[in-house]
């Protein structure tokens, strides 16, 4: 008995040690599995360890979607905008780098806002231009370097024209435009942008037309030399593909006084109140389309027999356009349409016509 008892005890002792060493392995490895995981995991890691051990795998939660790329509303701002034509031109919200060619073809068919003439003309248009960007601001440029404007008068001072003025066909240069635009983020990266822009169009233009009076003698009928002067506020934003850009200014002309022969032509300044709406849409990145509309309304009366007719003025247009893409180039077909008869007036001092149909090839640096 002395013998049999200790065997007993040391069997019992070996046994014990070996069921104590197993729970103590698995307390290690579910240890580590919490250990492992993120703090805010911890409980989940546990679960999934137990029943990865159970042969029952948990079920793991849907992953949120990802965030869009940092940039993304910006470059979308930068491709896919509406394209500014002439008229005056609408201001960008993110203007990217960019030179550009365009030839346009305009038209008006009533030219009795200017003095002393009255008819019909119609312009083929050719300007380069482009921008800078240097961080919040764009420098922007045009130069029309190519007017062919041609003219059917059916009334000159005195009467009806001769023969040979009633029609003509005129080259020359046209009116330099200059602005610069500050933008900044209002909302999310870029997706909501706002600024100011201010631009100038200076009466470099050289159109002269001669008519035959009624004592034979040659006079040079030159079209009135308006400064322009041009503030505005800027607002766009992009939702993917689709841009939106609004601008809020004013269109300020200022002239000084012309001669034609011995009669002088005084020349007023006019204020008007100028608004763009434009919106785009691009279904695949190659394609997309725009519309704009835009509206300037006379906020001030000026005098003299000779401009009688730019008292409450009230011009508006609509410019659909396409887009295409074709890497760093883009190439944009717009067709602006007068819808007032203010329009007509306005367009003969723009020097843009009632209605125009614009080509331009773009090409972007960033």
């Amino acid at each position: 008995m002395l013998t049999r008892t200790p065997r007993r005890d040391s069997l019992t002792a070996l046994a014990r040690p070996r069921r104590e060493y197993g729970h103590f392995l698995r307390a290690i490895v579910l240890a580590a599995a919490v250990i492992g995981a993120p703090p805010a995991g911890a409980a989940r890691a546990a679960a999934e360890a137990e029943d990865d051990a159970a042969g029952t795998p948990a079920e793991k939660p849907e992953a949120p979607p990802a965030p869009p790329p940092a940039g993304e509303a910006a470059s979308n701002l930068a491709t896919y905008y509406p394209p500014p034509v002439e008229g005056p031109a609408l201001r960008l919200p993110i203007s990217p780098t960019r030179v550009y060619l365009d030839g346009a073809y305009a038209y008006t068919n009533d030219l009795s806002a200017l003095p002393f003439i009255a008819g019909r003309a119609r312009n083929l248009r050719f300007a380069a231009g482009g921008a800078l960007r240097w961080g919040r601001f764009s420098f922007e440029g045009e130069i029309p370097f190519l007017n062919v404007t041609i003219l059917d008068v059916t009334q000159v001072p005195g009467g009806m024209p001769m023969p040979q003025d009633a029609h003509q066909t005129v080259p020359s240069f046209g009116d330099v435009r200059v602005g610069v635009n500050w933008t900044t983020p209002l909302v999310g990266e870029e997706t909501l942008v706002g600024g100011l822009g201010l631009r100038a169009r200076l009466a470099t233009h050289t159109t002269r037309f001669q008519f035959t009076l009624a004592d034979f003698t040659l006079a040079d009928y030159a079209f009135p030399y308006y400064f322009h002067i041009e503030p505005t506020l800027i607002l766009g934003g992009a939702l993917g593909r689709f841009v939106f850009v609004v601008n809020e200014g004013a269109v300020v002309l200022l002239g000084p006084d012309g001669n034609f022969q011995d009669q002088v032509i005084t020349v007023p300044t006019i204020v008007f109140w100028d608004a763009h709406y434009a919106v785009s849409y691009a279904p695949i990145p190659l394609v997309g389309a725009s519309v704009e509309l835009a509206t300037d309304i006379q906020v001030n009366n000026v005098s003299g027999m000779d401009f009688q007719k730019f008292n409450g003025v009230r011009a508006v247009w609509v410019a659909p356009a396409l887009q295409f893409h074709f890497g760093a180039l883009r190439i944009d077909l717009i067709a602006r349409l007068g819808l007032s008869r203010g329009q007509q007036l306005y367009g003969v001092l723009e020097y843009a016509g009632t209605s125009s149909y614009t080509v331009r090839g773009t090409w972007a640096f960033n």
